[in-house]
């Protein structure tokens, strides 16, 4: 399964960037991207769902002082204000199933970021 994992990730993460319009959501900024995971990547559960997904760049993400993960707290306020708490609300429930994908279902949500991909990526 690690194929198909690998190729969820590559197309989770360019969704993530063809939602936020490849620009920093923080600052704006549009070079040095990374597509940030607001639960863990190892939260099977989220880890391919795009409301689990922020486009930040390198300062946003891990470098700067007010970035996602040197200061989480912070970030997490920011984000809950961004999107709003039914946003936060919402994927917290999801991110706290327990879920077990089937080979089926992953290429299933492959299929679902690449078509988003192709239809929102001008």
């Amino acid at each position: 399964m690690k194929g198909i994992d690998k190729k969820l990730d590559d197309a989770w993460s360019l969704a993530v960037k063809v939602q936020a319009g490849f620009k920093c959501e923080y600052c704006g900024k549009t070079s040095s991207l990374n597509s940030h995971h607001v639960y863990s990547r190892s939260n099977r559960s989220v880890r391919w769902d795009l409301r689990n997904g922020y486009c930040l760049c390198v300062s946003h993400h891990t470098f700067g002082n007010i970035s996602a993960h040197k200061s989480p707290m912070e970030f997490s306020k920011w984000m809950e204000q961004d999107r709003g708490k039914e946003w936060a609300d919402d994927l917290n429930v999801v991110a706290n199933k327990t879920v077990k994908f089937m080979k089926c279902d992953k290429e299933f949500m492959l299929q679902n970021l690449l078509a988003y991909i192709q239809e929102n990526n001008i």
